[in-house]
């Protein structure tokens, strides 16, 4: 059975975070909060949800707790650190061009009593930031916390709007960021729309590719793969089917005369035999060719 817990957004890290849930708790979500850390300190964020079941049992902070709503002196002590934080960031990124190194941070945040500073940043390989932690520990007089994130992650945090206009998921509604594959892509036939198509602001596969891959696989149950030869109810000679329209549960067939025609898979009378990929995978579960 699953941990009920509350989950925060961590101002901080813009990390989200995971603590058991209890009855005690009379903050909303959306509220600004003060919880106790991992580490026993205060720490404010935002709640996310309350009484859920949690995602990843193993990261729930049973340590920690929601202290407070967030009082006018909370919230005034966290924003006079917005500037501090914007300053930081210019100054990390002058560290980081003094050192060649291949990285983009993007966003700096204060810890609640100031004492901390977190950056985030993005970059293609493993970065030896040694030097870096030690230049900005001397300037900011802080102590650093540096974390490196991928493309998702990064859109998951400051946001943006799809291909269909509207927010991204993964920064209003979409808890976990689930892995995405080219199987899916080809269980629904996508392949031909071009990675400029498939591809979020992140640059990586659209998560919502994922949304009715179990739809398309269900109904691709009902068809026969690829290459599979038919008798049809009302036609007199076999057809061999060339293609599947999955949705709306047709196939694309040719005679041996070359002729081509989309018939519905209620007018297969016999199946003569299975396609290559059919046989293989079974039922053509595995077949990416659709008009």
């Amino acid at each position: 059975m699953a941990t009920k817990v509350i989950v925060i957004e961590c101002g901080f890290s813009s990390s989200i975070l995971e603590m058991p849930f209890n009855n005690k708790t009379d903050a909303l979500v959306g509220e600004e909060v003060i919880f106790k850390d991992a580490d026993g300190k205060e720490e404010y964020g935002v709640l996310k949800q309350i009484d859920v079941d949690s995602v990843d049992e193993d990261k729930i902070l049973f340590t920690s707790m929601v202290l407070r709503r967030a009082t006018p002196n909370d919230i005034q002590k966290v924003e006079s650190h917005i500037e501090l934080a914007k300053e930081s960031l210019l100054k990390c990124s002058g560290v980081v061009k003094k050192y060649e190194l291949d990285m983009h941070v993007f966003r700096a945040g204060y810890s609640f009593d100031g004492t901390r500073v977190h950056f985030m940043f993005t970059a293609d390989d493993r970065v030896d930031f040694r030097d870096l932690v030690k230049d900005l520990a001397k300037v900011l007089q802080k102590q650093i916390h540096l974390r490196q994130i991928g493309p998702r992650d990064k859109a998951k945090l400051v946001g943006g709007f799809g291909k269909c206009g509207r927010p991204l998921c993964c920064s209003t509604w979409l808890g976990k960021l689930e892995s995405i594959s080219m199987e899916m892509v080809r269980s629904q036939a996508l392949e031909s729309k071009g990675s400029a198509k498939l591809s979020g602001s992140c640059g990586k596969l659209l998560c919502c590719l994922k949304y009715e891959v179990e739809a398309y696989r269900e109904l691709k149950r009902n068809l026969p793969g690829i290459g599979t030869v038919l008798k049809l109810k009302k036609k007199p000679n076999d057809a061999k089917v060339i293609a599947l329209d999955i949705l709306n549960q047709k196939l694309k067939v040719v005679f041996e005369n070359g002729e081509c025609t989309l018939v519905s898979a209620l007018d297969v009378e016999k199946i003569l035999s299975r396609g290559y990929n059919d046989r293989k995978a079974g039922r053509g579960e595995e077949e990416t060719v659709v008009n």
